[in-house]
Parts: structure tokens; C-alpha cells; sequence
């Protein structure tokens, strides 16, 4: 695998990468930020129930508003943050190549 080339890298901004976690933490962690989830779901008595999709969940944050990160989310979103910044880093196409190899030639093999 090839390294980045620092010419054309820069580091992103640490606030835009704070923001990026806390809204992440919101998806993993709905009920430190009072937002409805799947285990506390109330379902009604009637046969035409249909379960809330919980894969976006942008409506919800948004009328959430701002708000504070709970104490006990502090050290997490920390976390959160190198996760965010090593998924940005990570060539996943060079590795998955270098990993698996594929045995069928593209197009690009033939032009090359």
C-alpha cells in the first residue's frame, strides 16, 4: 500500500471532526440524548403497526436541536473522533485489492 502523498493531504479541522463524533454519537448512543430507539419502542395493540426506521435518524437530530454531550459520552466522542479520522485515512479500495486479489481482468488491465 501507498503512503499519502503529503503534497496533497492536509489534516482536517478538529472542530469539523469534533461535530462529525457528536453527531455519530447521537446514531450509536439515542437514549444518553433522549432520542427514540429501537429497544424502548412502544408498540400499539393493533395489527397495522409498522416499526419506525431507525437508519436515518437526521429528522430526529434536527428537531432535537443543539444540546450538550452527556458526562458520560465525554471520553467516548474522543473515541469516536480517531475512528472518524482513520476511516477518512484508510485507502479501503488498495487495501481490499492488496487483501483479495481479483481474478477477473477489468478494462483498465487491457489499456495498461
Amino acid at each position: 500500500m501507498r503512503p499519502l502523498d503529503p503534497a496533497t493531504y492536509c489534516d482536517p479541522d478538529p472542530r469539523d471532526e469534533a461535530c462529525k463524533a457528536r453527531h455519530l454519537s447521537k446514531y450509536i448512543f439515542p437514549l444518553q440524548y433522549k432520542l427514540s430507539n429501537v429497544f424502548a419502542s412502544e408498540s400499539p395493540a393493533t395489527a397495522n403497526y409498522k416499526q419506525p426506521d431507525f437508519t436515518d435518524r437526521e429528522r430526529d437530530i434536527q428537531l432535537l436541536g443543539t444540546c450538550k454531550t452527556p458526562k458520560r459520552l465525554k471520553d467516548v466522542v474522543v473515541l469516536l473522533e480517531k475512528m472518524i479520522w482513520r476511516h477518512g485515512k484508510c485507502r479501503y479500495r488498495l487495501l481490499r485489492d492488496e487483501t483479495c486479489p481479483s481474478k477477473v481482468s477489468t478494462l483498465n488491465d487491457h489499456i495498461h
